[in-house]
């Protein structure tokens, strides 16, 4: 069944007029329709009563059915009608996508501690027929099942640059030494990276790119620090951190549900540039209607938030 026929499915009398016009028979309609011939005609008779004209001219000389002037007008305005038709039926469909629609987000697991539980409660209750699935994991696997169609949406930092990549929002975050609140620092507004030699040091591991930075920017600060524990886990470095078994150095301060008792110092002089988080989707897919307001929501976050 053709769009149009299946939007006009609960129009019958214009159904059936349509297939009649566009191919000049009651059977040739009614053998597209899979109806018999006669019902066609019945509700092409039933259509001109309720016009009051005649539709068709019915010489049984011509080759086929011809329209008449008012059935020629109908015809006209039978486009614009499915036109219309169609266009609300898309919209009713954007509408059941946020109704009973699935949203497939790749976030980086800072991101996925911090800033997206706030967001899904909020989505879920503006929502509640939307299903999510989260895929917590690296910006490379991210990217990659992204490519693979697994996920609709990107959330997290160093995305590879590839024009396959349609950024749909960023927000540049400052660099933060985190300390326990009784650590001497917690005091601090800011610090400089000679003002953390000496101390001891809970370091992402080396899978993650910010680490590789860190160790270059004291390379070249020649600041020595002592390295206690690395993961690839920043909940983890947090939670040790709130221990009290060293300090850390972090992208951003985030939207917490629940705040671990940390400070976060700013770190002012820094050789390199902090990375930006990123919203991305795959460029050139017609996006959801969850990922669609998902894609809103953090925009408003990021245009409203910094740090």
């Amino acid at each position: 069944m053709s769009p149009h026929s299946k939007i006009l499915g609960r129009l019958p009398g214009l159904r059936h007029f349509i297939e009649v016009a566009q191919l000049g028979s009651f059977r040739a309609a009614a053998d597209k329709l899979h109806v018999a011939p006669s019902a066609v005609s019945k509700q092409i008779k039933n259509l001109e009563f309720a016009l009051d004209v005649e539709l068709f001219r019915r010489d049984r000389g011509r080759g086929g059915l011809e329209l008449t002037e008012a059935g020629e007008i109908l015809v006209r305005r039978c486009a614009s009608v499915v036109n219309e038709l169609t266009i609300a039926q898309d919209e009713i469909h954007q509408l059941q996508g946020l109704q009973r629609g699935h949203l497939r987000l790749g976030v980086n697991e800072v991101l996925a501690s911090d800033l997206l539980p706030g967001i899904l409660r909020d989505m879920s209750y503006n929502h509640p027929g939307l299903q999510f699935t989260i895929v917590v994991e690296n910006s490379r696997e991210i990217f990659t099942r992204m490519q693979d169609g697994d996920i609709d949406i990107a959330l997290g930092y160093n995305f590879p640059p590839s024009p396959e990549i349609e950024t749909l929002a960023t927000l540049k975050r400052r660099t933060y030494v985190v300390t326990a609140l009784d650590h001497p620092m917690a005091r601090l507004r800011s610090v400089r990276l000679k003002d953390i030699e000496g101390e001891k040091m809970i370091f992402p591991d080396h899978s993650i790119p910010i680490r590789h930075l860190l160790e270059d920017a004291f390379t070249q600060s020649n600041v020595t620090v002592r390295e206690v524990l690395n993961t690839n886990s920043f909940t983890l470095l947090r939670q040790m951190v709130e221990s009290g078994m060293g300090i850390g150095i972090v992208v951003g301060r985030f939207l917490q549900i629940r705040r671990e008792k940390i400070a976060f110092i700013e770190l002012q002089d820094l050789p390199f540039d902090s990375p930006p988080a990123a919203c991305c989707r795959l460029a050139g897919r017609t996006p959801t209607a969850s990922s669609v307001a998902f894609a809103a929501a953090i925009k408003t976050i990021f245009a409203n938030y910094g740090g």
